[in-house]
């Protein structure tokens, strides 16, 4: 899988965009973001040879395969490909310099020049033969771009002007409700996506899929959930009161800047309440107490007699559960395993007890999209929730016991015969782009 080494250039191409637009083709910054983006073309050539990067039905592919992660990460640049006329573009090594420039330029809207040097050609490649296909994960996939796009928009508009519109939002969120029940294993195995470079907005989204297939599990209905995903994915929206400087201060915050970050839920609830529309008391209240703990403490702090509500309860667990599997740059990433660990051992403190126990009972102990090393030494990746809570798992093994990479086939697995989980950075591959190119292939699931 080279989705890594497509996702790596593409950020050092959209770094490479920005310093373009700002400064003048020698100033130091964008010389650096050039050797940085003409590095990172190296690394993806030196894997393929040559590179054909296409786009088709909203989604990148390398060489006719999907990329599914990198279009959600980098859905903002196709858009950005596609509305500059381009459909594909091809990279050929040695890659000259002035070419990539001229890419970068391009894509941006900088400079109308196309790359001439032959290096990096566009629209010179075309997915012939490629059928749209409606997979599960190219359904849930449009609508976590959607949730994506909605939160972007506004969180835009409250830097802006203070305040929110909220139909883009409830729209989103009901698309991800749907997807929930239709394609319960496809939306949890997508929200193992993370994008370090915008980790409110994936995480946010994530906590969105999380909380409403929760809320299923223990008997909620529609109506009630979509304020609840609502909240969920703005949960975090008054953090754009906060200053930058705290928000990304390196260290251990003082005082002041721990008053001014728990401010953030109440700032979000008041955002919510102040955009009007059915269902935003709920949504208002799960910003608010997304922090307060079952036992009365965090914040806003509650008196013992007094909890937070259930649906803000729900949001705390699996926001928690979101926020301990991605990589921050002050820590690493733990594990799923790891993670429900973590929020078990809290049960009956900081998190409901009950609410945790529906939550471990949905995801399983190896929920969708692990990445499993058994006792034999085989790789395998699980693909379903199991029914039960000790029924075998449905995997794809995808190494054999030497760690060589083989053509995936279904494996039923106990979870007995499990040595260790392994993060994707460790696996170096990502589950959600190995599930989808198997469910374009029409490979039998060993469920």
């Amino acid at each position: 899988m080279k989705e890594r080494e497509v996702s790596q250039f593409f950020r050092s191409l959209r770094r490479l965009m920005r310093q373009l637009s700002l400064y003048p083709v020698a100033h130091p910054l964008t010389v650096d973001a050039g050797i940085t983006a003409e590095a990172a073309a190296a690394d993806l050539l030196s894997s393929v040879g040559r590179a054909d990067i296409a786009i088709f039905d909203s989604a990148f592919y390398l060489n006719r395969v999907v990329l599914p992660h990198t279009s959600l990460e980098y859905h903002v640049l196709l858009r950005d490909m596609q509305a500059r006329g381009i459909d594909s573009i091809t990279l050929d090594a040695p890659l000259s310099h002035d070419d990539l420039e001229d890419l970068a330029a391009f894509i941006g809207g900088s400079s109308d020049d196309l790359p001439a040097d032959g290096t990096v050609r566009l629209n010179d490649f075309s997915l012939t033969g490629l059928e749209s296909e409606e997979s599960s994960m190219s359904a849930v996939r449009r609508s976590y771009t959607d949730g994506i796009d909605a939160l972007r928009g506004v969180t835009s508009t409250m830097a802006s002007q203070g305040s929110v519109e909220l139909s883009a939002v409830v729209d989103a969120v009901e698309g991800l409700f749907e997807h929930a029940v239709s394609h319960s294993s496809a939306s949890l195995l997508l929200s193992t996506v993370k994008s370090h470079d915008e980790y409110t907005f994936f995480h946010s989204v994530n906590t969105c899929i999380l909380a409403l297939a929760t809320g299923r599990m223990i008997g909620v209905d529609k109506e009630s959930l979509v304020p609840v995903g609502v909240g969920a994915v703005l949960h975090d929206i008054g953090k754009v009161a906060v200053s930058a400087a705290t928000l990304n201060y390196p260290g251990r915050l003082d005082e002041g800047q721990w008053k001014e970050i728990q401010l953030h839920p109440q700032e979000g609830a008041l955002a919510i309440l102040a955009a009007g529309g059915e269902g935003n008391e709920i949504a208002a209240t799960v910003a608010l107490e997304h922090h307060a703990r079952f036992d009365g403490q965090g914040y806003p702090s509650y008196r013992r007699t007094r909890r937070p509500h259930i649906f803000s309860r729900i949001v705390s667990v699996v926001d928690t559960y979101d926020a301990i599997t991605t990589r921050r740059s002050y820590r690493r990433a733990e594990t799923p395993a790891r993670a429900l660990d973590v929020v078990l051992g809290a049960a009956g403190s900081a998190y409901d007890p009950d609410i945790v126990k529906a939550f471990i009972a949905m995801m399983g102990v190896f929920p969708p999209g692990s990445i499993l090393r058994l006792k034999t030494g085989e790789t395998v990746v699980v693909t379903e929730r199991p029914t039960e809570p000790d029924a075998p798992l449905a995997t794809f093994i995808v190494r054999d016991t030497k760690g060589a990479e083989i053509d995936p086939e279904p494996l039923v697995v106990n979870v007995a015969d499990v040595a260790v989980q392994l993060l994707p950075q460790q696996a170096d591959f990502d589950p959600a782009t190995l599930l989808e190119t198997i469910a374009r292939a029409n490979l039998p699931s060993a469920s």
